[in-house]
């Protein structure tokens, strides 16, 4: 249960529940060192949640999106781009626009 301390501070307290073993470790820092370090620790594992979140999402759109019929295959293309043909590409792409 968090319950919200002085406002300008935009602090939360919070219970947090250990095991043993993070207990004992974390009695070794200090204390305003520990609120830190969880905060650093929480702030990292949320950023990693949204990241797979946020790679699910962009997964789910790419499935979405309709193929582009070409008059180069993907791997000449490539190949051209390899060879510095970007205009060749670019042209092609203004020609089948109109």
């Amino acid at each position: 249960m968090a319950t919200l301390t002085a406002p300008e501070q935009g602090k939360v307290r919070t219970t947090l529940y250990l095991t043993q073993e993070n207990r004992e470790r974390l009695d070794r820092i200090p204390r305003g060192q520990k609120t830190a370090l969880m905060n650093k620790a929480i702030a990292n594992a949320l950023e990693e949640i949204e990241r797979e979140e946020n790679a699910q999402k962009f997964l789910k759109m790419l499935a979405t999106i309709q193929p582009v019929k070409t008059e180069y295959s993907s791997e000449q293309m490539v190949r051209m781009l390899r060879e510095g043909k970007e205009q060749e590409l670019l042209d092609n792409k203004m020609k089948h626009a109109k």
